[in-house]
């Protein structure tokens, strides 16, 4: 493993596997270093010890360089180790990391003084779009950071819901192998009634390194649907997705890398469980893994439909300027930092229309490969050529894909007589139910897919074999 593949993988830990791995503690240094931890930094005796308050404004001054794109200055606040070892260039990729995992930056929604091994230290919440991330700054006695952490917020214990009987199915963990030799996690769900091979579908996640149950804050929507389908009678793989389970650079990743051909493999290991029905395999997908879908049906034999949860219509960079710009302008104001950040998205989205990044270059959560291979992707061309029922499922209160995508698959598909499509008005991005204008804030509280979801899939997986 080089040293930038370690890097690249503990930042990934850090986003995904809710742990308190060390990022700047642990590593993520332009050269794979790591950067020293409080009790390897020599600090010298302080004329006196700075405030909890001076330590909360030098964290909160740190995290909102960051969110400015200040990279450069918001290495002033290290001690002279640690800026040595994290440059401005570590800064900016892991910022980006951050907003691809969750979403683009909200707010700050606080500073919190703890205490690590006896050394002061400040956690700062996070708001992203998609979830709340806790950064956690060490200082020494000097108010200087000699350490910094990603650290997950915690979230209420998943619990079912009201429509599932987990006693009509079994679990069963499963690897999943793509290419390469990183396996991921998984869970099969198949009914347990020991009759006849029912339906099944494999589910891919939404953009960013997204867990096998989509996680996001108390919420798994995705674990909501299994266990739904499942309680209905049908099979079902997820999975983790690679860019959450391998060593991923995202300078060189592609769609295939993150998509399609680990789904290809998921699906033939899914065709070859008991309980599962290997000629009525369906392939779901969620948000960009929706888009990508048809990519994947079309790249193995058999498949019998394709289920869109969300589909994006429009370039995904084009959707994070407009994501970008509708969570400022929630509130009924634009501030000038957010302004600021709306114009820096803005210029890295051109730069991805265009193509303009440099090798090993990360624009906007991703490389040059990445942005090339998702432009060369005709999503509505693909669902088209497929000889399959295709089913559309969209909340009308999804401000992350929104009814202009769900207008453009329409014209897509309007002379396709196997296309059905289905607008639910009071639920959001997760499918979870809500009122009002939909914000970030509601991801952080627990809910669960709508059982008229699960309803309306199962009676159409039904519909297809009757």
């Amino acid at each position: 493993m080089t040293d930038r593949q370690s890097c690249y993988r503990r930042r990934r830990l850090l986003q995904t596997a809710a742990s308190a791995v060390a990022l700047g503690l642990a590593g993520c240094s332009e050269n794979g270093q790591s950067t020293p931890t409080p009790n390897e930094t020599e600090t010298e005796t302080p004329e006196r010890t700075p405030t909890d308050a001076e330590l909360r404004n030098a964290a909160l001054g740190f995290t909102e360089q960051l969110a400015a794109g200040e990279y450069e200055a918001a290495r002033e606040v290290f001690a002279p180790s640690v800026a040595e070892q994290v440059s401005a260039a570590a800064l900016e990729a892991i910022w980006a990391d951050l907003q691809r995992a969750n979403g683009p930056y909200v707010e700050i929604e606080g500073a919190e003084r703890v205490t690590v091994q006896s050394f002061a230290a400040v956690v700062v919440t996070i708001q992203f779009a998609q979830a709340r991330q806790g950064l956690r700054l060490v200082f020494d006695d000097e108010r200087r950071v000699v350490g910094f952490q990603l650290v997950a917020p915690a979230s209420d214990e998943w619990t079912a819901p009201s429509y599932v009987d987990q006693g009509a199915f079994e679990t069963r963990e499963a690897s999943v192998r793509g290419p390469g030799n990183c396996a991921l996690p998984g869970e099969l769900t198949v009914p347990g009634d020991g009759g006849p091979a029912p339906p099944s579908f494999v589910l891919l996640g939404g953009s960013g390194p997204t867990d096998l149950n989509g996680t996001l804050g108390p919420n798994q929507p995705y674990r909501d649907l299994a266990y739904g389908l499942g309680t209905a009678g049908n099979a079902s793989l997820r999975y983790t997705k690679r860019t959450a389970a391998c060593e991923v650079d995202p300078a060189t990743l592609t769609i295939d890398d993150e998509y399609t051909d680990d789904a290809v493999a998921a699906i033939e290991m899914l065709r070859s469980q008991d309980g599962a029905d290997p000629n009525r395999t369906v392939v779901v997908g969620h948000s960009l893994g929706a888009k990508l879908a048809p990519r994947v049906a079309a790249q193995i034999d058999g498949v019998a439909g394709v289920i869109m949860l969300a589909p994006p219509g429009r370039s995904l960079h084009e959707l994070l300027v407009e994501q970008t710009r509708y969570l400022i302008e929630l509130d009924g104001s634009v501030s000038d930092g957010e302004q600021a950040r709306l114009d820096a998205v803005t210029v890295a989205a051109d730069r991805v229309d265009r193509l303009d990044i440099d090798d090993d270059e990360v624009v906007l959560g991703a490389g040059q490969a990445y942005w090339e291979s998702l432009q060369a992707y005709d999503a509505f061309e693909t669902a088209r050529s497929l000889d399959v029922p295709i089913l559309v499922l969209h909340g009308g209160r999804d401000y992350q894909v929104t009814a202009t995508d769900i207008d453009a698959w329409r014209d897509a598909l309007a002379d396709e007589p196997n296309v059905r499509f289905e607008t639910y008005a009071d639920l959001n991005h997760l499918f979870l139910p809500g009122e009002g204008p939909a914000s970030p804030a509601e991801y952080q509280t627990a809910g669960h897919v709508d059982e008229q979801l699960v309803t309306v899939i199962d009676a159409w997986l039904e519909a297809r074999w009757d």
